[in-house]
């Protein structure tokens, strides 16, 4: 039975091993050249009907977990970066940006522009985060030796 979940919901914790190294495959084989799933199986030593048997058990399908992966890819691409989406469709190996931005709106429901707009660059804020920490140490006047900053 395939899955109901979408690609922009986390993939579940109990899947197994097998998912697990999958993902961590496809982000460096969907950015490297179009993958498929006989040669992802190739790579696992198996044969594409194998790694499709162990998938269906989870509950899975190997172009569901592509998605889920391109999309997770794509979220960080939108949020880390200033590329273009036209960059960000050539990275994911989309035919041209229009093939994305409805890849983008059927996974989370929303054009790239919009997501991306409302979702502030997680690095700005760790940024931030860390220079208001060190302005905060900056500003202490010298400590004594039983009072420390932090």
């Amino acid at each position: 039975m395939p899955s109901t979940r979408r690609a922009d919901e986390p993939a579940p914790s109990d899947s197994g091993p097998l998912t697990a190294d999958l993902r961590r495959l496809l982000r460096t084989e969907l950015l490297r050249d179009t993958c498929s799933a006989a040669t992802v199986a190739r790579l696992f030593s198996m044969h594409r009907r194998t790694l499709t048997r162990h998938l269906r058990t989870e509950g899975l399908a190997f172009r569901q977990v592509a998605n889920e992966v391109r999309f997770e890819i794509a979220c960080q691409l939108l949020q880390n970066t200033d590329m273009a989406l036209s960059q960000v469709a050539a990275a994911l190996k989309y035919s041209e940006p229009s093939a994305f931005t409805r890849a983008f709106r059927r996974w989370s429901g929303q054009t790239p522009s919009a997501w991306r707009a409302s979702h502030p660059p997680a690095l700005k804020v760790r940024l931030r985060k860390a220079h208001r920490s060190r302005a905060d140490r900056d500003s202490c006047s010298l400590p004594s030796q039983s009072d420390k900053c932090i």
